[in-house]
């Protein structure tokens, strides 16, 4: 049995973000470019690309790079994608990403990893910024959500609310008087970006992606890097 899964949600996405995660930073799709961020963690026992059987998926299943697994699901929502997932590859815990991600950083799996583990029967573990969740809404693109299987097996067959099966960690903040949460704070310097977004919904927003990472110079990306960047940009706005 797996420790800890990587998985990458593949499956589930709009034509805009199929569309998204082909686009194309140095020569690779975006998606290659969070599953490569995913297989350099030091903390996850495997990594799996999860795609949609059938013709949807078919895009993400040919973006995926050809040593990582890519398991196709039946699932109409997110929550029973990663329950469906993590049976299958025996897993007892996993760290969940979106496909269409091309900012995510290692170290913040590793960081977000290490504190689930030292959490006593944790069930869900996430980043905090400005006093609101990842799951509850922002900001997405940058920080990742740790789930113990168990707890995903009672939130499937507990809860029909179609926002917690989305989002499965609202469930998790949502009823933290039954399940063990744990917060970790963003590392100093990301912690500035409230208006900061690394994901995209449109042409600007892709625009904004390659300043960026066109300004970090990154063949891997390293969150250091970015904060040290962005808190010269904000030191350049103040003065």
């Amino acid at each position: 049995m797996l420790n800890t899964l990587g998985i990458v949600k593949g499956a589930l996405l709009t034509d805009k973000q199929r569309h998204h995660v082909a686009r194309r930073l140095e020569g690779k799709s975006v998606l290659e470019w969070v599953v490569r961020q995913m297989t350099d963690s030091m903390l996850l026992n495997g990594v799996v690309v999860v795609a949609e059987e059938g013709s949807h998926g078919d895009l993400v299943r040919n973006l995926s790079p050809c040593d990582v697994p890519v398991y196709s699901t039946k699932a109409q929502d997110t929550a029973t994608a990663v329950q469906d997932t993590l049976e299958h590859f025996s897993a007892e815990s996993c760290v969940l990403i979106g496909a269409d991600w091309p900012f995510l950083d290692s170290e913040l799996i590793d960081r977000l990893v290490r504190t689930a583990q030292r959490t006593e029967n944790c069930d869900y573990a996430a980043y905090q910024f400005m006093n609101e969740i990842f799951s509850a809404g922002r900001p997405y693109g940058l920080f990742p959500e740790w789930y113990r299987s168990s707890s995903i097996r009672k939130l499937a067959s507990k809860s029909s609310d179609p926002i917690h099966r989305q989002m499965p960690g609202t469930f998790f903040l949502d009823n933290q008087n039954t399940y063990r949460v744990a917060m970790l704070q963003i590392p100093a310097g990301l912690d500035k970006i409230e208006d900061m977004k690394f994901s995209f919904d449109d042409e600007e927003d892709w625009d904004h992606i390659l300043e960026l990472h066109n300004a970090l110079e990154l063949e891997v990306l390293d969150c250091r890097k970015v904060s040290s960047l962005l808190d010269s940009r904000v030191g350049r706005i103040q003065d």
